[in-house]
């Protein structure tokens, strides 16, 4: 008796030791560490590959992984409708359950995809297949997936082109458009917001009355894939008065009642929950096709957008001499190439400006001619 409680408390004291290990390391280092000592040769010898993980086992640790939470919110529910047509397609195979190794094989992938002609829509199932995949075949088997970079491989839109920004005269009626329109002071207030901060869609739907600091002229924003805590971004003198005034008229009326600093700037329900991001795009989508100054061409799929304007946001500060390291950081981006796309913009929009200089249409010829004749 004795003896058997000595193995027990050992037993009790280990896996104590263990729990400690797991919440100090991580459960996946603890085990990693014990597979590569030679204390365990069955477990160092253990080919992972033979490790049978279940399609419905990779689906429900993706779905609580940093590489699904960490997303944006529209790329997460882009993601989930992606992998629910993922699960329906295995349903309808003969093994609606397979393992994840079946899934990740060029074979399978390459079947998947075959039926998909639109090219956008391409490459949205391949980059959830490859964010999908890379997390899952890391996770359980420590693998990468160069191997499936063939099967996902995704031919460049050349419809998408370059960033689009709006021109200074498209930017101006597009104002007076909004002004004119229903909810003007409202659809005036998010353009300028949009065009003195270079925010994005979403970060403009979240903004709360709290986020503005007009004191050190920031307001706070979520940023891109990031939902747990808020960044300052810094906004122009114009803007931040037009955005404190329309703040005044929406709320002061609330600015005593408890709350007051988190109500939604933009918003339907008297400050209670945001604007959708639907809303927003619709009312810039009906002032660019109402916009005279913008041709039919520029109102087209992949031209001018409510992204457009962050886009003149960054090209306007180039334009006023404001060094790409400074407009880097401006625009929040995380590589300066990101940031470096606006040089090439801005090189093309010059040779587009100097071409239509007066002399810029004459041709060499006439030129020659006009010289010889003096």
């Amino acid at each position: 008796m004795p003896l058997y409680d000595d193995q027990l408390d050992g037993i009790i004291e280990l896996d104590e030791s263990l729990q400690h290990l797991a919440e100090k390391f991580g459960p996946l280092q603890v085990r990693k560490a014990l597979s590569e000592k030679e204390w365990f040769p069955e477990i160092h010898k253990k080919d992972p590959e033979s490790r049978i993980v279940l399609l419905s086992e990779a689906v429900e640790h993706y779905l609580s992984s940093d590489a699904y939470r960490g997303l944006a919110e529209a790329s997460q529910v882009t993601y989930k409708y992606e992998l629910d047509l993922l699960l329906k397609y295995c349903k309808s195979m003969e093994d609606s359950d397979p393992n994840i190794r079946e899934v990740a094989s060029p074979g399978f992938l390459t079947q998947y995809l075959q039926p998909v002609k639109k090219q956008n829509t391409r490459s949205k199932k391949a980059a959830f297949l490859r964010s999908f995949l890379r997390e899952t075949l890391g996770h359980f088997f420590e693998d990468g997936i160069d191997r499936l970079k063939t099967a996902l491989k995704v031919k460049p839109d050349k419809k998408r082109g370059q960033p689009r920004a709006f021109e200074k005269q498209q930017i101006e009626e597009l104002l007076m458009l909004a002004r004119l329109s229903r909810d003007g002071h409202r659809n005036f207030t998010i353009i300028w917001t949009f065009l003195g901060t270079g925010i994005r869609l979403n970060e403009l739907c979240q903004l709360q009355v709290g986020d503005i600091n007009p004191a050190v002229q920031n307001i706070m924003v979520y940023g891109k894939g990031n939902k747990d805590f808020k960044q300052p971004t810094k906004i122009t003198k114009s803007a931040l008065e037009i955005l404190c005034s329309y703040v005044h008229f929406r709320y002061s009326k609330l600015a005593d009642k408890p709350g007051y600093n988190d109500l939604y700037i933009f918003s339907d329900d008297k400050g209670v929950s945001p604007l959708d991001d639907s809303t927003i795009q619709k009312m810039i989508t009906n002032l660019i096709a109402e916009a005279e100054t913008i041709s039919k061409e520029d109102k087209g799929t992949y031209q001018l957008s409510v992204h457009s304007l962050r886009h003149s946001f960054a090209l306007y500060l180039l334009e006023s001499g404001v060094n790409i390291y400074k407009i880097k950081e401006l625009m929040r981006h995380q590589w300066l190439s990101s940031t470096e796309v606006y040089l090439d913009l801005f090189s093309h929009m010059l040779v587009e400006a100097i071409n239509k200089h007066p002399l810029g249409q004459l041709k060499a010829s006439e030129v020659y001619g006009a010289v010889a004749y003096v």
